[in-house]
């Protein structure tokens, strides 16, 4: 049985591949082992184990940050978002990709575009008109501003994937008697599942690692979100180190867990989008 043989560039690319693996790894791996050391022994040994798992962190983290509450308005925040760019995302991906109309495509353009202005670009005129509106500390809003900034990702995966759907099926259904409401609903919205998740992972992550929005848009602590919390560790004078990093190891578990859960539909969400746009 012969062996079969690689070139030099496949070794040198696997192990450009090991290098980057590793990088990315390692914050995790060391915000992990920092979170169960005391602030002495951070700075004392660096990157060694911890010689003590320090569970009181966590609950410091816990309780001190109030990462329960901020939890919770988080979660809130990134549920609506995404159930409102998810459904008018994929409404308006569906136009786009099955409809043919005058300025079709400079409308799609004009949505993608979106994806080149800088959330820090708008915070000013925002903050101005919200104040003038006294519509500060308002989840609603929040949660459409939020929606409005995943908007230009939704379209760019969701129009790609309903690209790829078989016209011929929309023809069945209106043969059958099916308005454009039943079609959609019942034919277009089920079968695009992967990629509606794939592109809800993103913004999730979008919003729950946003700091800018809520440190700007809201100023009662009650309402504070996940990455707001994480600040409370930070003080003038003195920083808790352990705490924070037990916060940080807390705050990405959300996100592991729907990676974990949803790995298969986002790649194929993502390779069917890529490959049908």
């Amino acid at each position: 049985m012969k062996t079969k043989k690689h070139s030099a560039g496949y070794y040198i690319g696997f192990l450009i591949f090991i290098i980057v693996a590793l990088i990315n790894i390692y914050p995790m791996v060391f915000s992990i082992f920092c979170s169960f050391k005391g602030n002495l022994e951070i700075f004392s040994s660096f990157t060694a184990l911890p010689k003590k798992l320090r569970i009181e962190n966590y609950l410091t983290a816990w309780n001190v940050g109030n990462i329960g509450r901020y939890f919770l308005n988080t979660i809130i925040l990134a549920v609506g978002t995404l159930a409102i760019s998810g459904l008018f995302g994929a409404m308006a991906s569906y136009v786009l990709a099955k409809f043919k109309f005058r300025g079709k495509s400079k409308i799609y353009l004009l949505f993608i575009s979106g994806m080149m202005i800088p959330i820090q670009a708008v915070l000013i005129p925002l903050s101005y008109i919200f104040g003038k509106l006294g519509i500060m500390n308002n989840y609603p809003v929040l949660i459409l501003l939020y929606a409005a900034f995943c908007f230009p990702m939704t379209i760019l995966i969701l129009t790609g994937f309903m690209n790829g759907i078989p016209t011929e099926l929309e023809e069945a259904m209106v043969i059958d008697g099916a308005n454009i409401y039943q079609v959609f609903f019942k034919m277009i919205l089920p079968l695009s599942v992967p990629g509606i998740v794939s592109v809800s992972i993103f913004n999730f992550i979008q919003v729950w690692n946003n700091l800018l929005f809520p440190l700007i848009f809201i100023s009662d602590k009650d309402k504070g979100t996940i990455s707001m919390g994480l600040l409370a560790f930070f003080g003038e004078y003195s920083t808790d180190y352990s705490s924070s990093m037990a916060g940080i190891c807390l705050t990405t578990i959300p996100v592991i867990i729907a990676y974990i859960f949803f790995q298969e539909k986002i790649e194929n969400g993502l390779m069917s989008g890529a490959v049908k746009g």
